[in-house]
This record gives structure tokens, sequence and C-alpha cells, in this order.
């Protein structure tokens, strides 16, 4: 097992370091809880968006220059264009009804950037079909731009079977 560093607590003007996790002053931590909020309630507008199936509403948090790591190939997509694309492909796929979560949304934000994690739940039905549930993981990076809070950058992915070498998509968390 791995020794871990013992914590230490430095303290300066502005912020307080505790082991691992840095304390932030009164104002900041109001500040902070502000733009987290504003970043839930993105996750949530994404949320609906997708469901609608409204590409150009999902669009519109998602920075020019963002780079995001998918699910499928190609290994990266740069770009709001290829993202744009990636999106579209996925909501074609869908012909029934597609909806997204994350139940265990975690946020940091720091200054003008936010970090967001959990596992994304991913719900599917094709009319007719059977309903489809699948789990993967999900990190975003979001950066305040001329006041709006855009994705700057995805990181999407399965767990692989050391086994087979496949994604490991039937996972579901302990809960």
């Amino acid at each position: 097992m791995t020794a871990w560093p013992t914590p230490t607590t430095t303290t300066t003007t502005t912020t307080t370091t505790t082991g691992y996790h840095e304390e932030l002053t009164d104002m900041s931590k109001t500040a902070d809880k502000t733009a987290e909020k504003e970043i839930r309630e993105h996750f949530e507008e994404w949320f609906r968006d997708a469901a609608a199936k409204d590409l150009d509403a999902v669009m519109t948090k998602i920075a020019d220059d963002a780079v995001s790591y998918e699910h499928d190939a190609p290994l990266v997509y740069t770009g709001a264009r290829a993202i744009r694309e990636s999106c579209r492909q996925g909501f074609e796929v869908m012909a029934g009804e597609l909806r997204w979560d994350i139940p265990d949304l975690r946020v940091m934000v720091r200054d003008d950037l936010a970090v967001s994690w959990g596992l994304n739940r991913m719900r599917a039905q094709e009319p007719g079909g059977e309903p489809v549930e699948l789990w993967s993981r999900g990190t975003r990076v979001f950066q305040r731009i001329d006041g709006a809070w855009k994705m700057i950058h995805q990181h999407v992915s399965y767990p692989v079977d050391s086994e087979t070498g496949r994604a490991a998509t039937g996972l579901r968390p302990d809960r």
C-alpha cells in the first residue's frame, strides 16, 4: 500500500491550504458557490436540450476551441464543429427517446475555471424497443469566457475489461 504524505496546513492572507484541498476565504467561497450553481444549471439545461435533441441549444455551452475525448473514434475531437458533428451523429443513431444525467455530479470552481466530474447515465429507448441504460465516466472543464461559462474540455470513457480488451459498457455504480 502506498504511504501518503502527512497533510500540512499553510496559511496566507487569502487562502488556507489543508492537506490536498484548498479552503478559500469567505468572499471567494461565495463567488465560487454562485459559479457552481451556474455550472449545475448548465448541466440541467444540457440534460433537457439533449432529451429534446436540440443540437443548437446543446452547443451554446461549448467553446469554439473545445477539445473532447469521446466514447467513439477518433481519439480526439477538436473544435466546436467536430464536437457538434459527434453530437449530431449520436442524436441520429438514437431515433427514440434519449436522456442523460450525472446523479453524482461534483463541481469545483476556482476563479474563471471550473471542473466537473461524475458518472454519466445514458438512457435510451427505440420505438417499440427495450430500454437501454449505459454508465460511463465523465470529466469536464469550463472557463468563464466573456462572462459566460463554456466547456473547454471533456473526457468521457468506459472502463476496459482487461481480459477482453473491450469497453465494459454493462457496469453499474454500486449504490
